[in-house]
């Protein structure tokens, strides 16, 4: 039995965590092989977006870093332990990296599941997740929030999984199941108001400026121009050194809009990053508004997130103006300018709506809400068009054009 254990703490608790975690393992089996990665040695260097791993290196990570070890012993691995550790009540930075780069242990290939969309697995088996993360300073509604978030992603995973509880020096473990997520409470009380001042739109597409947040942000700026908005700065969340001075000079800026895709139901990591370094407030006249767009159509798939995007507006003491999920983003950029339109119109809606009446337009948000799951209609014709391979064609395309079509079911990091 294999067992490997990702230690993405920053204390020496968790260091003496992961060694008592070891123990346990080698009481009960003496010959079970475990391994201890400390994320201080190992620099995880932040998913960039390219999909080099599903379509041009099939399953291997384009980052050269020493990642690479970890996501071979994960998936060579009878059991995995990950240590997280929580900034701003939410997993940190670092180990939202860490989840966010599994994905190359997945196909680019969809398979619907209870009418949401899915990765199709590369490997045969994957391993059995035990999470732990510090609940120091974590009000109730967070801890709710990351267990169920862990729980979907382990499901995304094709994993099951548990909770490890280090209580009174023991080490235990407790069922941690897919559960819904939690209803918004404050998008139900965003009140319309003259907003004044700058307002600074941050991108927290790892793509930067090749991404369709990018261009949604544009459509955006627009539409608050329309209404005489002068005072814009976009500023992009990839530019990890320029977070510090940004999240020092935070209560400055009256109103702050993010719009970043979904990586693993929730923020990418480096949008996580620039979170974590933003310090309470309590100032009311500081606005914060989300918008998150994804590639799958189905707008469920963020609401793992979406709580929490309410709650670090509370912990930070500024004002919440709402937030709007967009599916079906992916591939906007290989469409024609007319099939865009009605896209591109809304989001410029978008931006009239936040700087006429200072929220996120309620009427676009119900909308796309309506998208929640994918029809029966849609997942009938999804079973047919798979049936013609079309399903795949964008995938298969772009692998062919790479000369990696070939490989694209190969396992790089089995023994």
């Amino acid at each position: 039995m294999k067992i490997a254990i990702f230690d993405l703490g920053k204390n020496m608790k968790n260091e003496l965590l992961a060694q008592e975690i070891k123990n346990c393992y080698r009481e009960k089996n003496k010959e079970t092989e475990v391994i201890i990665y400390n994320s201080i040695d190992t620099e995880i260097k932040d998913c960039i977006g390219c999909w080099s791993c599903w379509w041009k290196s099939p399953g291997k990570c384009a980052l050269k870093d020493e990642a690479y070890k970890l996501y071979k012993d994960y998936i060579n691995s009878d059991e995995v332990v990950i240590l997280f550790h929580t900034e701003n009540g939410f997993i940190d930075g670092k180990g939202k990296t860490f989840l966010d780069r599994l994905i190359l242990h997945y196909l680019p290939y969809i398979k619907l599941r209870n009418g949401e969309c899915g990765h199709l697995k590369r490997y045969d088996k994957y391993p059995l997740i035990n999470f732990y993360f510090e609940k120091s300073g974590l009000c109730n509604e967070e801890v709710k929030v990351i267990r169920s978030y862990l729980a979907r992603t382990a499901y995304h995973f094709h994993s099951t999984c548990k909770e490890l509880l280090y209580e009174n020096e023991k080490v235990q473990t407790a069922d941690l199941e897919t559960t819904k997520p939690m209803d918004e409470v404050l998008s139900k009380e965003v009140l319309e108001r003259k907003a004044n001042g700058k307002w600074v739109i941050y991108n927290g597409s790892p793509r930067g400026n090749h991404s369709n947040s990018k261009l949604i942000i544009e459509k955006i700026i627009m539409g608050m121009k329309a209404q005489g908005v002068e005072n814009i700065e976009v500023r992009n969340l990839i530019n990890i050194k320029e977070h510090k001075i940004w999240a020092e000079k935070f209560s400055s800026n009256e109103n702050n809009l993010f719009v970043f895709p979904l990586y693993i139901h929730a923020m990418p990591g480096s949008v996580m990053k620039f979170f974590e370094q933003l310090k309470p407030i309590n100032n009311k006249e500081v606005h914060m508004a989300f918008l998150v767009q994804s590639g799958f159509p189905e707008t469920s798939q963020s609401y793992y997130l979406r709580p929490y995007l309410e709650l670090i507006t509370k912990r930070l003491g500024v004002s919440f103006d709402g937030t709007i999920i967009k599916g079906g983003v992916e591939g906007i950029q290989m469409k024609p300018e007319k099939a865009n339109k009605k896209f591109f119109d809304q989001m410029e809606l978008v931006g009239r709506t936040y700087a006429s009446k200072g929220i996120m337009d309620l009427t676009l948000k119900k909308e796309y809400e309506k998208a929640e799951y994918l029809s029966k209609g849609t997942q009938l014709l999804f079973s047919i068009f798979s049936l013609t391979g079309l399903i795949n064609y964008y995938w298969d395309f772009n692998l062919k054009k790479n000369g990696a079509y070939k490989k694209r079911f190969a396992k790089p990091y089995m023994e």
